[in-house]
């Protein structure tokens, strides 16, 4: 069934592709949502028709999206899906945005899908069946084994001041070889292909990060929250934290520990 579910999966992240590309670069009427984060008809759109087809293919499923909510919350499968991850850089015509896609069982990951329309990229991953970009190329992250000579990425260091985090994020960024704030998923795709050792954001939403413990469980690298809880979920299929903004998230190689002390 892994594999169906990754065939719908994929064929979701092309809808939403074929969706986001019709309003990419055109004339848009920017909303403000009540916890300042921007959202425009193409992330609207977009949630809608996955939704459609999500409940076309999988009737019995559940659905968590960024736009509207949750649908279905007791069912043993859920779609979680955000459709514009990085909307801020859609906006400013920044190409380094995406779709993000995940079928969960029970809470956790199997099959997933990293989306970036306007690179014409994607990454995915299936439990047990590897980590794959674009037309099928496995990729991995890199083995550099240490700070002193990796690529460092996140949001904005605002952000990581803000929520406390700004002493401990300093250390790593001014021990780093070079950092960037390559943020959003565009950061944690290349950490996964092998480009970027260290991807972290201090606050983030479960459809900001669903489908990023399968696809670095598959890539051979790590992810966790700064906490360093490797689930997103608890035992019994429970978010281990509210939906909205419950999360903080961090990847990696694997070959060095970067999570908080």
């Amino acid at each position: 069934m892994g594999s169906d579910l990754l065939s719908l999966v994929l064929q979701a992240g092309d809808i939403a592709q074929n969706e986001i590309l019709k309003h990419w670069k055109t004339a848009l009427n920017v909303e403000w949502k009540a916890d300042a984060t921007p959202v425009t008809i193409a992330d609207k759109k977009t949630e809608e028709l996955v939704r459609n087809f999500a409940q076309k293919e999988t009737p019995e499923f559940g659905f968590i999206g960024e736009e509207f909510g949750q649908e279905n919350p007791g069912a043993q499968y859920q779609w979680v899906l955000d459709p514009i991850d990085g909307t801020k850089s859609f906006i400013y015509g920044v190409p380094l945005f995406g779709t993000l896609i995940a079928i969960l069982k029970k809470g956790v990951a199997v099959a997933g899908l990293i989306q970036l329309p306007a690179l014409n990229s994607k990454i995915w991953a299936a439990a047990g069946g590897g980590a794959f970009a674009d037309e099928g190329k496995p990729i991995k992250v890199s083995e550099v084994g240490e700070l002193k000579n990796s690529l460092v990425l996140s949001g904005t260091i605002n952000t990581m001041e803000n929520k406390g985090y700004g002493r401990w994020f300093e250390g790593i960024r001014k021990n780093a070889r070079l950092y960037r704030g390559w943020g959003d998923c565009f950061g944690y795709y290349l950490v996964a292909c092998g480009k970027a050792e260290i991807m972290a954001d201090p606050v983030v939403s479960l459809w900001d990060i669903a489908p990023y413990p399968l696809i670095f469980a598959e890539a051979g690298g790590s992810f966790s929250t700064l906490k360093g809880e490797k689930s997103l979920f608890s035992a019994t299929g429970e978010p281990l934290h509210p939906v909205h903004e419950g999360y903080s998230a961090i990847a990696c190689n694997g070959r060095f520990n970067v999570v908080l002390p």
